[in-house]
């Protein structure tokens, strides 16, 4: 379009020479000028045809310039979005990892604490069980004890009992008094705390009165001497 109008522009301009030089009475034949015109449109048209593939390719340049600079952004684009979404699937998946992580750091946690607890339960019932059968030894052995001392308070009842019922046998046999001395009868003694047993005493109601043999049953010796107030 451009070349055409060149061409308009051109032809009307040697038109208007043509005329100029007829108004001012050159006498040139309008045929020859026409010819002339059209010669030089033409010329004009060829070298526009001529030129205009360096234009055509000027503008295909251009053209294919832009459609590969806009190729260029599209696709740096379509990178900065993929590269977006790289990070952004990179950055999920460290959170995810991290959450993970301290599920698992938390869960190691509660387990411990699981664990703690459990060795302290065990602990705790170990202990009562060594405390329980140490209470059960010592009860076991308070019974024992006390067992063994009523059987021992049992045999030395017995034993008073069976003093007592030689003494009270023996009572019969009757002890005689001379000068303020008290003599046993034949075969009887007087048995003191000390398991020493005599045949004559100043005061009776301190000594035990018994057969001789009921006095060494019981394990009362023989007083090896005398003294102020008793007598073997």
């Amino acid at each position: 379009m451009f070349f055409f109008s060149l061409i308009a522009i051109v032809y009307f301009a040697i038109r208007w020479i043509i005329n100029h030089f007829i108004k001012n009475g050159v006498n040139k034949p309008y045929k020859k000028y026409t010819f002339i015109s059209l010669i030089a449109a033409v010329l004009f048209l060829t070298v526009g045809t001529i030129a205009s593939p360096t234009h055509r390719s000027s503008a295909d340049q251009t053209s294919t310039s832009s459609r590969i600079s806009s190729k260029h952004k599209k696709k740096n684009t379509s990178n900065e979005s993929k590269r977006k979404a790289s990070i952004s699937k990179a950055n999920s998946i460290k959170e995810k990892d991290s959450s993970e992580s301290a599920l698992s750091s938390s869960k190691e946690e509660s387990a411990s604490i699981a664990a703690s607890k459990s060795e302290s339960k065990e602990n705790s019932e170990s202990m009562a069980s060594s405390e329980s059968e140490a209470s059960k030894k010592q009860s076991e052995a308070e019974s024992s004890s006390i067992a063994k001392a009523s059987s021992e308070s049992s045999v030395a009842s017995s034993s008073s009992a069976k003093k007592a019922s030689e003494t009270s046998t023996t009572d019969n046999a009757s002890y005689t008094q001379n000068g303020g001395w008290t003599t046993a009868a034949s075969g009887m003694v007087f048995v003191s705390d000390s398991n020493k047993y005599y045949t004559s005493v100043k005061n009776p109601g301190n000594y035990q009165y018994m057969t001789q043999s009921a006095a060494d049953n019981s394990g009362a010796k023989p007083a090896p001497r005398g003294n102020q107030y008793a007598r073997p």
